[in-house]
């Protein structure tokens, strides 16, 4: 597994366009705006999201290399916060330090004695201590951010037991939401704001049909720590009271290595073997999902040459791509989608439209654009669907955009996003096969989870 680890750092350390998946970095979890740093670099990670058309690229920044700590602004120091997120910055501290009210008071001491440092408001009334306390991985972490207009939040960090004054910054990021997502080397760790009750679910059932069930159990306390050791496979948190959802998301990846093979072949004839980004695929649903053991096969859906033109001019020419899936025991799984490069150790792309959740392979509909390498996004929406198929159709409505012949259901159009469009595919007698929903990412919006959608009642 060591390969596929050393492909996701050197993406994240490159900073290139596309990543692999935010929730496969390092076991983060999905849309994680925090990290903790581990090169001595300064890295700017393209975070792209696993659903919609239009790349998003956010910034995550890391302290390193003789980086200039973050800089105030607008807000940083004034203001109000948003009205979303001003109950997470009003609740208690959170973790084993939470009690430690000199710890905290030295904390807090040690931000309003350097505000810019830090990029926190110096007036220690603004300053709010979200968490405190020594996590898995023997790590000691401090979250700290602004009560203000923009606010923004920090991980300082440092060995367990480290003394408040020999924390080091290590990374920041916006609060945008009233909910923390923090992974570092060891942990995982969500709250949102304090009140409501928390349940877990992990190993779902990936049904036939394409839906995905759940169970779900009480979890103690108002956070959610987790050793990244022993994470269960594709572990989600709920807050909610009484029947009310306030949030719903995965927590962090499995790190699992898969153990079962790949056949590149792919189903149906649909394109031609690409084994390199078969395998790649395979790995990071593996690692993602933990979706490992006799009761799960890596099947390829689609694979195909890819043209890889690299601005930076490594590994451009004719490389590979590949839609694989994991099929489980009750008939469905996960997919995704990968374009690898020519490098002897080969670079890897993913589209955020590219993963999603399907049942029987054989029924399967992905309409997804297409990887790249560079920052121009194509307009490829590219078509896989029930090998019957023979024509599809893109429509809004009762208007047919554009349509398309499928050879053994696959097939291509160019169509400019942002689309928000009806994919319908027919057989030889003209008859409806299936259909499906399809969405661009609208430009700005957050990344989410194509897999299983985060629930946000806020």
């Amino acid at each position: 597994m060591s390969g596929l680890g050393d492909l996701l750092d050197e993406i994240a350390g490159e900073a290139k366009v596309y990543d692999i998946t935010d929730a496969v970095v390092r076991k983060s979890a999905v849309k994680r705006r925090v990290r903790t740093v581990t090169r001595t670099a300064v890295s700017l990670v393209a975070v792209v999201c696993m659903l919609g058309g239009v790349v998003t690229v956010a910034p995550l920044f890391f302290l390193g290399g003789g980086m200039e700590p973050p800089e105030l602004g607008p807000g940083r120091v004034d203001g109000l916060p948003p009205e979303a997120v001003q109950p997470l910055l009003n609740s208690d501290t959170r973790g084993s330090l939470a009690g430690d009210v000199n710890y905290i008071k030295d904390v807090v001491q040690r931000i309003g004695d350097d505000p810019e440092q830090f990029g926190l408001p110096g007036d220690r009334a603004k300053l709010r201590i979200l968490f405190a306390g020594d996590v898995p991985g023997n790590r000691r972490l401090v979250i700290a951010a602004g009560f203000t207009g923009a606010p923004r939040a920090i991980d300082l960090t440092g060995p367990s037991g480290t003394a408040a004054k020999k924390l080091e910054l290590t990374s920041w990021t916006d609060v945008e939401e009233p909910v923390i997502h923090d992974a570092g080397e060891g942990y995982a760790l969500v709250f949102g704001p304090a009140g409501y009750d928390l349940s877990v679910s992990s190993s779902p059932h990936y049904m036939l049909d394409g839906t995905v069930q759940r169970t779900w159990e009480p979890a103690a306390g108002d956070y959610l720590l987790r050793d990244d050791a022993t994470l269960p496979p594709r572990l989600r948190v709920r807050m909610s009271k009484g029947d009310n959802v306030y949030y719903e998301g995965p927590v962090a990846s499995s790190g699992a290595t898969r153990s079962s093979p790949v056949d590149p072949a792919p189903l149906f004839g649909r394109g031609k073997p690409a084994p390199r980004a078969a395998d790649i695929a395979a790995n990071a649903l593996a690692y993602q999902f933990g979706l490992t053991g006799p009761d799960v096969h890596y099947v390829v859906l689609w694979s195909d040459d890819f043209v890889v033109n690299d601005p930076n001019g490594q590994g451009s020419g004719t490389g590979q791509i590949a839609t694989v899936m994991a099929v489980t025991a009750d008939g469905g799984g996960p997919y995704n989608t990968f374009a690898v490069d020519t490098s002897p150790q080969p670079n890897g792309r993913n589209h955020p439209t590219g993963g999603g959740v399907a049942g029987d392979p054989a029924k399967a509909l992905i309409a997804m654009r297409m990887p790249t390498f560079s920052k121009d996004e194509p307009d490829t929406l590219q078509i896989i669907a029930p090998p019957a198929a023979v024509r599809v159709e893109v429509r809004t409505g009762d208007t047919v955009l554009a349509t398309a012949p499928l050879t053994n259901g696959v097939g291509k159009l160019e169509l400019a996003g942002p689309l928000k469009v009806k994919i319908r595919v027919y057989d030889t007698k003209d008859t409806v096969v299936a259909e499906r929903d399809f969405a661009d990412l609208e430009p700005g919006a957050q990344p989410g989870d194509s897999f299983e959608p985060e629930i946000k009642g806020w």
